[in-house]
């Protein structure tokens, strides 16, 4: 196998043509090139699951990524309906370095956190991509520390931390997310069926795992 690098336009020309066999591109789905791709380009996706590579260990992949699928509504032209594709996901953080609060720079970043929290609901209309729909400005990341100004803005607006209440990062998304770490787990271990005590213990070690894979703490 030779791996080659190229931008995703020329990656996806090269797939077409058979110059590649495969290309792997780390995008928010739907990726809007691949949405142009149909059936009569030769191409389809390729599952990432136990099941989908039975001699493979997956392991090393699922301890850093979560289980996540692609579908018919992502990618019409290439998933049928029904027939989602298992595939990785992880998540996008957005970060600013921590300057001294009397600095121009500090109070800068403080003004565009009250803009861009204060005019988010703005970026979850159809004119911006879907991943915008799933931000979540109250998600506790493991091992980062909150911006101040973020925090406080949060604090003072607690209506729209509710409202956002149920979006990826939130209590909701993590039980999304280990309903996928089962069927997962299941079809690598073979055990198709948990009892409650059993299904409680993985549920507690799927959560410490999120929160300390970073090798900090767990948040409460």
């Amino acid at each position: 196998m030779q791996r080659s690098y190229y931008d995703n336009d020329e990656a996806i020309k090269r797939l077409k043509s058979g110059e590649i066999a495969a290309m792997i591109i780390l995008s928010g789905a739907p990726q809007a090139e691949l949405v142009k791709l149909s059936k009569g380009d030769q191409v389809h996706f390729l599952g990432l699951d136990p099941s989908s590579l039975p001699n493979y260990d997956l392991r090393p992949i699922f301890a850093d990524y979560l289980p996540a699928q692609i579908t018919h509504e992502h990618y019409p032209n290439l998933i049928s309906e029904g027939d989602p594709v298992p595939t990785i996901a992880n998540r996008a953080l957005l970060v600013a370095y921590a300057w001294p609060d009397t600095t121009l720079r500090q109070k800068r970043l403080a003004k565009f956190v009250g803009e861009f929290f204060g005019k988010i609901d703005q970026f979850r209309g159809g004119a911006r991509h879907p991943k915008w729909a799933e931000i979540n400005l109250a998600a506790e990341i493991p091992g980062w520390t909150r911006f101040k100004p973020a925090a406080d803005w949060l604090a003072e607006n607690r209506n729209v931390v509710a409202r956002h209440q149920g979006q990826p990062g939130s209590p909701g998304d993590v039980k999304q997310a280990f309903q996928q770490f089962l069927d997962t787990y299941a079809a690598s271990s073979g055990q198709k069926t948990l009892s409650p005590k059993e299904r409680e213990q993985l549920y507690t070690e799927f959560r410490q795992f999120l929160e300390t894979k970073n090798g900090k703490q767990p948040v409460r």
